[in-house]
């Protein structure tokens, strides 16, 4: 058989057989790759420290007929710190689960994978918080090709310090009054401002803004809105659905 390199990110594990088991990685050449850890579940197995949830591994594959067999796999960094904390696990498997579900094999995106790689390696610097869990989800959205509108009023293109916007699921982003649906919700610019700056930079320049947390915890559930509209789902801590 075939076989190649990559490095992956695990983001699911399922039991396969008496014995194996079916270990789900987010990977930046290939997107989403699912391989066969054969005996990896026997207690004289090498290869399970090394497919840990979260870890990030270095593997060899070999390409199979309906799925790939993990042929060696060297862990290279484990946030080993996560066990500790039900808050920072919580929100871990949140996001693991949000890549697992929502890409598609054979798509690959290296600015996908490096958003998961730093929103884990932030969970185990910082721990979990509402702002790294919303930046998560925003650049997820956007390496999706769903970013939001928040620039202007999706409908009209109103755009100016003194608008009164809403955030408009059903209609892309923010809108103005005048163009807001009745299920849309006020949302205010210093809102907007730091979700434009959440969906641009690195997560290591937001956690430097004070007033971001407050700002975070307080529209969250606008963002997990978005994502019931767009994609079918939303993806809160400690309900991953």
């Amino acid at each position: 058989m075939p076989t190649y390199q990559t490095t992956g990110i695990v983001i699911g594990r399922t039991n396969f057989g008496e014995a194996d088991r079916i270990v789900r990685f987010l990977t930046p050449e290939y997107g989403k790759v699912s391989a066969v850890a054969k005996g990896v579940r026997k207690i004289k197995s090498r290869t399970a420290g090394h497919l840990e949830l979260f870890g990030e591994v270095s593997l060899m594959l070999a390409t199979g007929r309906n799925l790939d067999v993990i042929t060696s796999a060297r862990l290279i960094w484990y946030p080993h710190r996560l066990s500790t904390d039900h808050a920072d696990l919580g929100l871990a498997f949140v996001m693991a689960t949000a890549a697992d579900r929502l890409t598609e094999p054979g798509q690959g995106s290296y600015k996908l994978y490096e958003t998961l790689r730093e929103a884990v390696h932030a969970l185990e610097t910082t721990g979990a918080g509402p702002a790294l869990e919303l930046w998560f989800k925003l650049r997820l959205l956007d390496n999706l090709g769903y970013r939001p509108e928040l620039t202007a009023c999706a409908l009209c293109g109103r755009h100016d310090a003194a608008t009164d916007y809403r955030f408009d699921p059903a209609r892309g982003g923010i809108t103005c009054a005048d163009d807001s649906s009745a299920t849309a919700q006020p949302i205010s610019q210093a809102a907007i401002k730091l979700w434009r700056l959440l969906a641009g930079y690195p997560y290591s320049t937001i956690s430097q803004i004070s007033d971001a947390p407050n700002l975070a915890a307080s529209t969250l559930e606008l963002c997990d809105q978005f994502y019931e509209h767009h994609l079918g789902r939303a993806f809160r801590p400690y309900l991953v659905q």
